[in-house]
């Protein structure tokens, strides 16, 4: 039997929990709410029955990733690590809570697009320590809803900074900056092409995506900046607009997430251009999916599948390993759904 004995800052309130986080299964497999510290004589305390010589990695959290525990200079903690001993009391101090991860840089502005905007960039683990290595990126839309619920829509967030903490440290996929551009009133006319209308702004939001906002990433962090280590995706007119960018900016972006793409959107035109040849989304790695009950009735669930379908069998999906699709029999068009499987999208675009 091992103890930890967790002592944490004068300002950590006793009612406030202490987990482990840890990479055995058994432990929860990387889960920032893995097992619960106790309170007890005025510390925190956790039993674990390990074998005399298991060696254990771990760092301790308040419950999210956001909240782990930082290093004295207020950077990332690396795991701790002990090799169980029979009666092994191991005494951990914690200098402090607040690896969160994201940094936001709000009004973004834009010289193509009339609104400014918040970018919300989403740094791995290890980011701050491996300061030589450089990282691959995943663009998404609807930045708003990816990692904080006073933002997201209905208040319930994607919780893509969890859930791709998890995915690394377990090395389900390669570590990933994480980037959301948040939309703005004119998110349709952004996400929508309509090329006969004078209301596109898909175009200009492209612009915006390729000369403003990726430079800027590029520049002010370490990334991989070729089209090879570079994704876009987003779901319902975020995965929509999404294809279309990795069909236009073929130089830039080589990786795509189409999450419930809004494939019924102008006439299904994209299915149309895609079944008469004109797709230019060979060279990508395509992810398409949707959920078995995207609709207001049985008719509408049953055409959302049958576009996305289309979409998949016309892309290549069973001839071609660049191309998957996945269909949830019990996902809805919310942002649950997606949250839900976007640790299977990550797995797929950024293979460890």
């Amino acid at each position: 039997m091992v103890e930890l004995i967790a002592r944490v800052p004068d300002d950590h309130h006793p009612w406030q929990s202490v987990f482990l986080a840890a990479g055995p299964p058994a432990f929860g497999g990387w889960r920032a709410d893995g097992p619960r510290f106790e309170w007890r004589h005025g510390s925190h305390h956790l039993f674990l029955d390990l074998p005399d010589g298991t060696p254990l990695r771990f760092v301790l959290t308040r419950g999210h990733w956001r909240n782990a525990e930082v290093a004295g200079d207020g950077r990332e903690h690396l795991p701790r690590e002990l090799i169980a001993r029979p009666g092994l009391r191991y005494e951990i101090s914690v200098a402090g809570w607040g690896r969160t991860g994201v940094h936001y840089h709000h009004d973004f502005a834009s010289r193509f697009l009339t609104h400014s905007r918040t970018i919300s960039v989403w740094l791995p683990p290890g980011y701050d320590h491996d300061t030589d290595r450089r990282y691959p990126v995943l663009y998404l839309h609807d930045g708003q809803n990816l990692f904080d619920a006073h933002t997201a829509f209905a208040g319930v967030p994607w919780r893509c900074d969890e859930t791709t903490e998890q995915a690394v440290r377990n090395g389900w996929c390669r570590p990933v900056i994480l980037v959301g551009v948040a939309n703005t009133q004119d998110r349709l006319r952004e996400y929508g092409p309509r090329p006969e209308s004078d209301d596109d702004l898909s175009w200009a939001y492209g612009s915006f995506l390729t000369q403003e906002v990726k430079p800027f990433i590029d520049t002010e962090y370490r990334t991989l900046p070729g089209p090879e280590n570079a994704g876009v995706g987003g779901a319902s007119m975020g995965g929509l607009i999404s294809l279309v960018l990795c069909e236009r900016y073929p130089d830039h972006f080589g990786l795509c997430a189409a999450m419930s793409p809004s494939l019924w959107w102008d006439d299904e035109r994209l299915i149309r251009d895609t079944a008469a040849g004109d797709s230019r989304l060979s060279p990508c790695r395509v992810w398409v999916d949707v959920g078995g009950k995207e609709g207001h009735s049985a008719a509408g669930m049953a055409a959302n599948v049958g576009r996305a379908r289309r979409l998949a069998d016309l892309l290549g999906c069973r001839s071609r390993g660049g191309v998957t699709f996945t269909e949830d029999p019990d996902g809805h068009h919310n942002e649950h759904a997606w949250g839900g499987r976007f640790g299977d999208v990550l797995r797929f675009l950024f293979p460890s």
